[in-house]
């Protein structure tokens, strides 16, 4: 009688190697070409800010500020209110949820006129923008 022998045959062991031995062929010269691909440092915090402000500002009935570190704006949703602590600024919604919108603000200088808001925003990065805000 037949004994049935359990393991790999010679053509599937070289058949495992020589797929091993391409795949380690490949390998260096695939990690070569994405060592010398750059990351795009893609700082979207502020574009975020913006992004948020301006669509918070356009259905605004009321703007206002204390003219040193908070703007608010009286919207449907209750009081939306940026303020600058501690170089962040942080959002809430009618004095709840904070949610830190900016890291590493360097400077943040409210100017109330008549007519518009102006605000100057500027990171340790490449962020440093003047939004107008129409009252």
């Amino acid at each position: 009688m037949f004994t049935k022998i359990e393991g790999f045959s010679y053509i599937e062991t070289l058949l495992s190697l020589s797929i091993i031995s391409m795949i380690a062929f490949i390998m260096p010269g695939a990690f070569s070409v994405f060592s010398q691909m750059e990351l795009v440092d893609a700082n979207m915090e502020g574009d975020i800010f913006v992004m948020d402000i301006i669509a918070v500002s356009g259905t605004a009935e009321e703007v206002i500020t204390n003219g040193r570190d908070t703007i608010t704006f009286e919207t449907a949703r209750g009081h939306e209110e940026y303020r600058y602590r501690n170089s962040r600024v942080i959002k809430s919604i009618n004095g709840e949820g904070f949610i830190t919108m900016m890291f590493d603000v360097v400077e943040w200088k409210i100017n109330d006129k008549e007519e518009v808001v102006s605000l100057k925003v500027k990171t340790n990065g490449e962020f440093d923008e003047t939004l107008i805000i129409k009252k």
